[in-house]
């Protein structure tokens, strides 16, 4: 019973450490500094964009961020984990929850909402993205929403 609960309280800790790196991302993207977000990238990430079939390994994501700052309207992403739970061996953790994307826009906040799933994976001094996928589900607040199929 004693080592279930060390084993439940090591999970726990690394489930803890994943929400604290995604708070950092969030406040990096927040501040516009696509940089500091790509610090938390393991060696091969990919994503796969909400917008787009295409997946991007970590220099294009972190050239699709700067793009984003660029543009005046827009505002941050922010992804806020809904469960995170880390595989028997620590060799991984799945994360899964909610997406927003904000613009500013002439006629209104504009929203792009959606679900996103992660895959970390430990590095040489924390847990380091492997990969993300993002799916857009929804867009409110402006004519210039995009619509989806």
């Amino acid at each position: 019973m004693l080592a279930f609960l060390l084993a439940a309280s090591v999970v726990g800790g690394d489930a803890g450490e994943i929400r604290r790196l995604r708070a950092q991302s969030n406040a990096a993207i927040a501040a516009h500094r696509a940089g500091e977000a790509r610090r938390l990238f393991a060696e091969g990430y990919t994503a796969l964009p909400g917008s787009s079939g295409r997946p991007l390994d970590a220099e294009e994501t972190e050239r699709r961020l700067d793009q984003a700052f660029a543009d005046p309207s827009f505002v941050t992403y922010i992804r806020t984990p809904m469960r995170i739970s880390v595989a028997a061996s620590g060799k991984r953790a799945a994360e899964t929850g909610t997406w927003i994307g904000v613009w500013r826009k002439p006629d209104g906040r504009m929203q792009l909402t959606g679900l996103y799933q992660a895959t970390w994976v430990p590095g040489a001094r924390s847990w380091r993205l492997l990969n993300e996928s993002f799916v857009t589900l929804r867009c409110t607040g402006s004519r210039d929403c995009p619509q989806f199929d």
